[in-house]
């Protein structure tokens, strides 16, 4: 049974994510009468981005959200934000439930693989103080703790105090050259 060979060759594959070039070389060699929508059909892989990534449902390994959302943002101008990247640096105490993604193609949520994304649509000039990041092989790009607290400074947010692992000088600097006077006076205030 061909789609046997697939789950046996899936589930040695081992690896969570698995590209269309390497899923047409499977389907070519044990499954030829099948396609990707049969396997997804089957439930042996979930579409990331079809026709470019696929998360391989036999493999043991955890799926993590980052790299889901960098392969589904693939070759894009994106930056993971909001939320996830405020509780990472320890910005906010809130739980994030949904990763969000600025990009400068779509906006929209959506469900991939359990996890939840908010992708917002946002110019070219949005994404300054952008840091990569490495999880495995994949490179994915979030907000640096500076332009993560800017953002907070946006959404209304206050301090008292500049938090432990904020960098003064970062801050001014990006202030001064992409915010208004009015975020410009804020970061003062909580540099001085």
């Amino acid at each position: 049974n061909a789609i046997a060979k697939m789950r046996e060759k899936l589930t040695l594959y081992r690896e969570a994510y698995i590209s269309i070039d390497m899923l047409e070389k499977l389907l070519t060699k044990f499954a030829p009468s099948y396609t990707t929508s049969d396997l997804c059909d089957k439930w042996l892989i979930t579409p990331i981005k079809r026709g470019r990534y696929y998360i391989n449902n036999l493999s043991l390994d955890i799926k993590n959200p980052y790299i889901i959302g960098a392969l589904y943002m693939e070759g894009e101008i994106y930056s993971f934000g909001g939320m996830v990247v405020y509780n990472r640096y320890g910005l906010t105490e809130q739980i994030a439930e949904w990763y969000t993604i600025y990009n400068t193609k779509i906006s929209w949520q959506r469900l991939i693989w359990g996890a939840k994304f908010i992708f917002r649509r946002q110019r070219d000039s949005f994404f300054y103080g952008v840091t990569e990041s490495v999880i495995d092989w994949q490179v994915y790009r979030l907000l640096t703790p500076e332009r993560a607290l800017i953002e907070l400074l946006k959404e209304w947010k206050t301090y008292n105090e500049l938090p432990k692992n904020i960098d003064r000088d970062t801050l001014i600097n990006l202030s001064k050259q992409y915010s208004s006077k009015k975020l410009q006076s804020q970061v003062s205030i909580l540099c001085s």
